[in-house]
């Protein structure tokens, strides 16, 4: 893996957007070693597929798992900081930068229009630029990040992401960036089979939003199979939620990824379209 400095350029701000590509998205970021794994269908994904479902917009909303604040916050940077915030893993990694720009002015906007606080210091997580930098490495587009409640759960991020609703309006595209499976201490470094708990647990997921059953999905805790196995702590759930609330209520979910990394790490991605939004062909 060699160093990586991306020089971006700033988007035609009065070209037409495409609305069908507005419709939110959430991605499981996997492991900061997602950028070297060259040869897994995740890291396919996230170079072929993820950039096309990004084009077009005017700007990208990142929610991340890795920010957490008492209130929502939206980062107002002129210049996005690639924060490297992981630790032990290989030299090359602290190597790499997202030189990506803002919006300061649409971000304040936007915390305006959803009532939430703004950072003008606060960079993008290696949950918000790991996928971007293998999506878009042009770093073309603008991005800001918005962080998840550090004491909410389920309903309140379903509540968050509701707010993000309007953003569409503004040209503004929703990408979430979680784990459907987030248990580190099961991860098998070895690659075996894959564990069936983390299939069952993706499967009832997906098979609950395909029904729309949103007040099951709040109690997932609860009623999924393996909650506590797939989710020791559930903070890199959240960021699901959010992008649920930002759908449409009458939303067509698409499984735009499924794939497995050491043995129960789940790659899922999934695209919430609204009634007029076309779907992006894989």
């Amino acid at each position: 893996m060699t160093d990586t400095a991306i020089s971006p350029s700033r988007p035609d701000q009065s070209a037409p957007q495409d609305r069908h590509n507005l419709a939110p998205i959430f991605i499981s970021h996997g492991s900061p070693m997602l950028v070297a794994r060259q040869s897994t269908p995740a890291f396919d994904f996230f170079v072929g597929n993820l950039g096309r479902h990004t084009d077009g917009v005017r700007a990208i909303l990142m929610v991340s798992a890795h920010w957490q604040t008492a209130e929502p916050t939206i980062s107002t940077a002129a210049r996005q900081e690639t924060i490297h915030d992981f630790y032990g893993f290989p030299q090359p990694l602290y190597q790499l930068h997202y030189d990506v720009a803002g919006d300061p002015a649409l971000a304040r906007q936007i915390a305006d229009q959803i009532g939430c606080a703004t950072d003008d210091a606060r960079g993008l997580d290696h949950g918000a630029w790991m996928p971007l930098i293998l999506a878009r490495p042009n770093a073309d587009i603008p991005v800001f990040q918005l962080s998840m409640l550090a004491h909410g759960g389920p309903s309140d991020h379903f509540e968050l992401g509701k707010k993000l609703r309007g953003l569409r309006d503004l040209g503004v595209l929703v990408v979430a960036s979680g784990a459907m499976t987030h248990n580190l201490r099961a991860l098998d470094r070895h690659e075996g089979p894959i564990d069936p708990w983390a299939i069952e647990f993706t499967t009832w997921m997906i098979d609950r939003v395909r029904a729309h059953d949103i007040d099951a999905l709040l109690d997932y805790r609860r009623l999924a199979p393996h909650a506590a196995m797939a989710h020791p702590e559930d903070d890199h759930l959240m960021p699901f939620y959010v992008a649920l609330g930002a759908a449409s209520d009458d939303f067509a979910p698409d499984v735009i990824h499924d794939s497995y990394e050491f043995g129960n790490l789940a790659m899922t991605a999934l695209r919430f379209y609204g009634p007029n939004e076309d779907r992006i062909a894989a």
